[in-house]
Parts: structure tokens; sequence; C-alpha cells
């Protein structure tokens, strides 16, 4: 369900390539030395994203460096982080644990069982000290297998449990942007729900697990126009919003980025737009 929010790097200059790469690396490493190295694995796109937004709005001191990664070791890395990093590193556990337990009930993945396990012991600090994102995330789950078990037309209602949830991650603390910071977390949050549908809809299929694209009677290619409704939506928020510091560089992402995945697996539809 996530790593959908993403930048094609090869479109990038070279200035935003180092400058998105640092980010990412920052999260990275954050998630290593405050969690531990399997918890690396929890990285995402999406993360990442809610980093450069949260800095560009607030502004917050940042921290680089240059390190050795044990992934790619034969060459330097340069990171960035600041008071975001932590933020989004907390939010990315939280969400690797729901995921890893929906992924165990649906699909019986003994893996995931073991590593929500694991994050679990990792969660209770976090469930104190976020309250309102861990209940938006363990509501929006619980909704979801609602709907997959018991309410399975009620696709419209699946869109807006993963909207609900993003929504609530977006915003760090309640101030003056909290209501764009909202909008823009739940109409992302439907968007990629949209994607990960059409994404896995053969796989689905094939395993008989929920997907609403059966009941919406679509085909995956038929899916950009209604996709772009909650993008468009999230554009207009975040045009709206006082973004300086990486504005072009998460445009590239939400007026491109976003679909690199879908016309990878779906080509011919880049030209169509």
């Amino acid at each position: 369900m996530f790593g959908y929010i993403g930048c094609v790097k090869e479109k990038l200059s070279e200035e935003k390539q180092k400058r998105y790469q640092s980010i990412y690396c920052g999260l990275c490493r954050n998630l290593k030395e405050r969690y531990g190295q399997v918890e690396r694995l929890c990285l995402s796109y999406d993360m990442a994203f809610l980093i450069l937004l949260l800095s560009s709005l607030y502004e917050p001191e940042e921290k680089s460096g240059r390190f050795r990664c044990s992934v790619h070791p034969l060459s330097g890395k340069e990171e960035t982080g600041n008071r975001f990093t932590d933020y989004a590193a907390d939010m990315t556990i939280i969400l690797s644990y729901y995921k890893c337990r929906d992924d165990w009930k649906d699909e019986g993945k003994h893996l995931q069982r073991w590593y929500a396990g694991m994050l679990e012991k990792k969660c209770g600090e976090l469930k104190k000290q976020y309250p309102r994102q861990w209940r938006a995330v363990a509501e929006g789950i619980a909704g979801l297998e609602e709907v997959e078990k018991k309410a399975a037309r009620d696709f419209d209602r699946a869109i807006n449990c993963s909207g609900k949830m993003l929504s609530e991650l977006f915003v760090c603390e309640e101030d003056f942007w909290s209501d764009s910071l909202r909008t823009l977390g739940y109409e992302i949050g439907r968007f990629i729900y949209l994607m990960d549908a059409a994404m896995d809809y053969e796989k689905d299929g094939k395993k008989g697990s929920y997907n609403p694209l059966f009941y919406m009677s679509k085909k995956p290619k038929e899916m950009k126009e209604i996709m772009e409704i909650p993008l468009g939506n999230a554009m207009r928020i975040f045009e709206k919003l006082p973004l300086v510091q990486d504005a072009s560089l998460m445009r590239h992402i939400l007026y491109g980025g976003v679909w690199q995945q879908y016309y990878a697996k779906f080509p011919g539809k880049e030209q169509k737009r």
C-alpha cells in the first residue's frame, strides 16, 4: 500500500537528485539508529515526501553529513535530517506494524507475523506519544478489514478509510496549517489506495483477495481519470501552501513521479495525459 509518492530520478537535475537522496538517506539512517537495522526495511518514498513537505512548510533547522552506507559501501553518501525526519521515522514504524499485521491476517505470511511481533515491541512509546495518529491508523486498518470481509461493495468506504488514516499522519501538530495538511493527506491517501488496487488487480484476482476495482467494474487501464480526482484535489491544496524550499521537487513528485509505476506497468498511458 506504500511507495507510490516518489520521484523519477532521471528527470531531476543533479542538484535535486542529491537533495532528494539526502532526505531519503536521512530517513533510512534515522530508522537504523533509532530502531534497528531490520527496521530499515520499512523505508518508503511516501514518508520521504512527508519530510520534504513539513520541512518546507515549517523550515526547521537541518543537519547534514556524509556517511558510509552498508548497503552501498563503495561510495560515500550524504544524509540530511531534522525534527520531521524523526517524526516520519516514527510514522513509518506505526504504519509498517499495522501493514504487517494486515498481511499476516489476509495472506498468512509467517514472515510478516514475525516482523509485526518485532515491531510491536517498538510501538509502546509511539502509542503514548502519538495517540491521535495511532488511533487513526488502527481505525483505518479496522475499517478496511470490515469492508473487505463484510461489505465488499462499499468500496467508497474503503477508499475513504485510507484517506482518513493518512490525513492524521500528515498533521504533526495541531496549528494553523492542520486543516490544509489533513485534507492534503486525505486526498493522497485515497489516491494511494486506488493506485495500489490498480497495481494489484491481477494478483488479487488470482488469489481471490479483495480489490475495489472488482466492484467498480473497472480495469486498471481505465482508472487513470478516476485516480486523477483525489490527486487533483491534493494538488490544489498543495499549491495554496506557502512552500518555497523543495517546492519544485515536490511538484515533480505530485505531477509526475506518482505515476511512474503505473506507466511502467501499463505502457502507453503516459502519452494519453
